[in-house]
């Protein structure tokens, strides 16, 4: 059955339900609503969240999606959707859509057109993947990564699980640019 959330029921989180047992994300700001939740403490252990909708994020500044202390801890199953027009910027470390995932899987999504900039671990679709398992990822599109050490298309830092089927497939004019130098 279908069961609306009551704890995301103000407007701007509107598009967040529970379809048997599982967290289904249909807007940006329901996936927004999810990053805040994850990096405020609520990790998604032991749920999985599935998109319903491609979901274009307008090249708007993201916040990404589990950090250093509250890692995204579930299983996100992208249900072969695309998230496109992603932004981050700044020099922060763990950046991607995903900042830092441990545990769980990421799977089943592309990712289209995207801008990343950061310090430490920084990639398009997770900064630290750590030990989550990455399967059927895309990234497509324009593509450019700015950061000083671990940085990335797909995974900035620390992959210590399985990764299938991850392709890179952006256009000639796309880069990953690692700023790193050594011994000043």
């Amino acid at each position: 059955g279908v069961e609306y959330v009551q704890a995301y029921n103000t407007a701007a989180e509107a598009g967040i339900y529970i379809v048997d047992g599982v967290l289904e994300i249909a807007s940006a700001a329901a996936l927004r609503t999810l990053a805040t939740n994850v990096n405020n403490g609520k990790t998604s252990e032991g749920q999985t969240v599935r998109l319903t909708n491609d979901i274009d994020l307008n090249n708007a500044e993201w916040t990404p999606i589990g950090n250093s202390t509250n890692q995204f801890q579930g299983t996100f199953d992208g249900n072969n959707k695309t998230i496109s027009n992603l932004v981050i910027t700044g020099n922060n470390s763990n950046v991607g859509l995903f900042g830092m995932t441990t545990n769980g899987e990421i799977k089943n999504l592309t990712v289209n057109n995207a801008k990343v900039s950061g310090d430490l671990n920084v990639a398009v679709v997770a900064g630290t993947p750590y030990t989550s398992k990455y399967t059927n990822i895309n990234v497509t599109g324009h593509v450019e990564v700015n950061g000083f050490a671990y940085v990335g298309a797909v995974g900035g830092k620390n992959a210590y699980a399985n990764w299938e089927n991850v392709t890179v497939d952006v256009d000639e004019t796309s880069y990953v640019n690692a700023n790193s130098v050594e011994n000043g």
